[in-house]
């Protein structure tokens, strides 16, 4: 498999993702929402990794790459890894506590942060 096929297939997986939180935060399921919201921007990021010849096992190694060579070099804004740790923190927060909850305020918010988030990526790859 090519490795833009890849790179596209992980752009698909972002956009069913944020498709999935937004008809999960429209269901009430604000849990679920972030979750997807975390797993759209994680997918639209491996595909810039991807472009840029690295790969990752661990989600913390994604997030430590976005800070290191993304948002240390200037390449994208410091908003951005902002969000992605708050989604970070938050996805393990939903998976694995219980009694976690969001606001539906909070997690519209969040789910239109991430849209733009993959846009960015997008416009990335596009570079």
């Amino acid at each position: 498999m090519s490795q833009q096929a890849i790179i596209d297939y992980w752009l698909e997986k972002a956009n069913q993702d944020i498709a999935s939180a937004q008809e999960n935060f429209l269901a009430g399921r604000y849990v679920n929402a972030v979750r997807d919201a975390y797993f759209a921007c994680f997918h639209a990021f491996s595909s810039v990794l991807l472009r840029n010849g690295k790969t990752f096992r661990k989600h913390k190694e994604v997030r430590s790459a976005l800070h290191r060579d993304f948002i240390r070099l200037g390449k994208i804004d410091a908003r951005w890894g902002k969000h992605f740790d708050w989604l970070y923190d938050n996805r393990q927060k939903a998976d694995y506590r219980p009694l976690v909850d969001f606001e539906s305020e909070q997690v519209k918010e969040i789910i239109e942060q991430s849209r733009a988030f993959i846009e960015e990526m997008k416009r990335l790859l596009s570079q």
